[in-house]
């Protein structure tokens, strides 16, 4: 079910942040905005099907709350006129730490979950058909 729910609604998110981040709302004429749409769909599409391997939704989630504290503070510092501040350093650190955090807490599940149980099934089977053959 996370993995429908990402499907759904990241590319567009994806695609909102990437308009904002780099204030592209008014491209037209250039094939960058389809270029772009088009691989963050397909980012997003891959890390949708992988999510069947995540098992631990508790530290993602919790993660994924402190990068968005961290980017609403970010916000309030930019438009309060704080953004110099070293509490604005500290809160842009934090986002940047729980973005690559969430990332690694997802790769490693998939890894563990996925990838490491396919390859001991695979080194089963030809321990057991080594055996046979030699049986």
């Amino acid at each position: 079910m996370p993995g429908l729910l990402i499907a759904a609604l990241a590319p567009a998110g994806a695609m909102l942040i990437f308009l904002a981040a780099f204030d592209v709302w008014d491209h037209h004429g250039t094939p960058l905005l389809g270029f772009m749409a088009g691989n963050l769909a397909g980012g997003v599409a891959t890390i949708a099907a992988f999510t069947r391997f995540v098992k631990n939704w508790d530290v993602v989630v919790a993660l994924i709350a402190t990068m968005l504290a961290a980017i609403a503070g970010v916000i309030w510092a930019q438009q309060s006129g704080n953004d110099g501040t070293g509490v604005a350093t500290v809160l842009k650190w934090v986002g940047l730490i729980a973005f690559l955090l969430v990332n690694a807490a997802i790769v490693l599940q998939i890894l563990v979950n996925g990838l490491l149980p396919i390859a001991d099934r695979r080194a089963a089977r030809k321990r057991a058909e080594l055996e046979a053959a030699q049986a």
